[in-house]
Parts: structure tokens; sequence; C-alpha cells
């Protein structure tokens, strides 16, 4: 199977400052509300994972693409072969899921994940 392009993730420095720009401005629906950490989307499927870190912490990089794949130990093997540097993991994350951290080719940090729980786009904390 083909891996999913899911969701793109995000730090930010004040989650509160985020729901009112990205639910209450722009519209989007909550997917999933953690506290520190939530998921949204729009009508097309698909959803932007963000979390609150301190101030300093926020990232200028821009969002971390995100991919699901059906084993990420496999993932990461053949990414090896493209002498693809995998800068974290795989490792087993809190989330139930197992995820590694790798850069594209310009640089931009991205993820690859696999697990057996239904993907962000698929489950809403709101329904309708």
């Amino acid at each position: 199977m083909r891996p999913h392009l899911t969701h793109l993730f995000m730090e930010v420095g004040s989650m509160e400052r985020a729901k009112r720009f990205w639910l209450d401005a722009l519209g989007l629906q909550l997917l999933e509300d953690r506290g520190v950490y939530i998921a949204i989307g729009g009508n097309g499927g698909f959803a932007m994972g963000i979390e609150q870190v301190l101030e300093d912490r926020v990232s200028s990089e821009g969002p971390e693409i995100t991919l699901r794949v059906d084993d990420v130990d496999v993932t990461v093997e053949r990414l090896k072969s493209f002498d693809i540097e995998i800068e974290e993991g795989p490792a087993d994350q809190p989330w139930q899921a197992r995820h590694a951290w790798l850069r594209d080719p310009d640089g931009r940090r991205m993820s690859i994940y696999s697990t057996d729980a239904p993907t962000m786009a698929m489950t809403s904390v709101e329904e309708g």
C-alpha cells in the first residue's frame, strides 16, 4: 500500500490563540482535543495537528508533513537504502503510534508513522 498523506503538524505558543484563528476565524472543524494538542480539519478529509509548546520553542520552519505507512520500520529501512538520514526513531509514542522523523531533500522536517488506530481525519469531536 502507498503511504497516506494524513496531516500537517505544527507547534504553537498559545493554544487559545490557535483555536481562535483556525476554528473561530477560519471556521475549520475540531476533530480531536487533548488540551495541549488538537487536530483540526475541513471538508476534504485532511487534518492538521497543532501542539502547544513554550513560546521560545515554537519552530519557524513551518508545518511538519506527516505520512501514515503500513510499517514504519520497513519504510525506515527503505529510506536508509536511499541514503536518507533518519533523525529520530522509529519509536513507539504515547499517542499509540510508531513514529520516525526525517527531513526531505530541502530540509523540511517530516514524520512517518504506523498505527492500527484510525487516522485523525477519520474521527471527530463534533458531529455534523
